[in-house]
């Protein structure tokens, strides 16, 4: 437990220093994500010939997947697959930003990373235990989280994505929803 801790502590700050791949993209549709371990990397090569590209932006709950191995798409684009199969991530919650608007009294703008991404981070964290069973202290899952980014904030976007992933790159199996893994 002390080992997750410390991990998740090093990508916080790693993130909060600028590491994470946030960059928006010129259709302000990017979001930006803090694994707390690597997930599984994926090829064309290893995906099922059914798996569909399918904008990250229109994951929903239950939905399941593998990242896409261009570091340019990943915060757009995933590989959808039916849950039977295996894959990387599966979404166990879509939800709007509903933290601070802003430093600046709430005129709308974007409130900044280190803010977006704290509020997007404990709303996943605290949303983790109803889908998987149990604490995500005690887990063998992890979470990875991606929230807006400034220029998507700015096209209206405010959606958090919650996943659960293998920290040991194994492929999931089915829903991990109620396994208690």
């Amino acid at each position: 437990m002390r080992r997750r801790f410390v991990a998740l502590a090093a990508a916080l700050l790693c993130t909060l220093a600028g590491c994470s791949d946030g960059e928006g993209g010129a259709d302000g549709a990017t979001t930006s994500s803090a694994p707390t371990t690597a997930p599984p990397e994926t090829t064309v090569s290893t995906l099922p010939e059914h798996a569909t590209e399918q904008g990250l932006r229109d994951v929903e709950v239950g939905d399941c997947f593998q990242l896409i191995d261009d570091p340019l798409a990943q915060d757009k684009a995933v590989w959808s697959l039916p849950c039977e199969d295996p894959h990387s991530h599966e979404v166990y919650d879509v939800l709007d930003y509903e933290g601070e608007d802003d430093e600046n009294g709430g005129d709308g703008s974007y409130p900044g990373v280190p803010i977006v991404q704290d509020w997007a981070e404990q709303a996943c964290h605290d949303r983790f235990e109803a889908f998987v069973g149990v604490r995500w202290t005690l887990s063998e899952l992890d979470i990875q989280v991606w929230w807006p980014s400034e220029d998507s904030w700015a096209s209206g976007d405010r959606t958090v994505i919650c996943t659960v992933f293998s920290p040991s790159r194994d492929r999931l199996h089915g829903s991990q929803r109620g396994t208690g893994r």
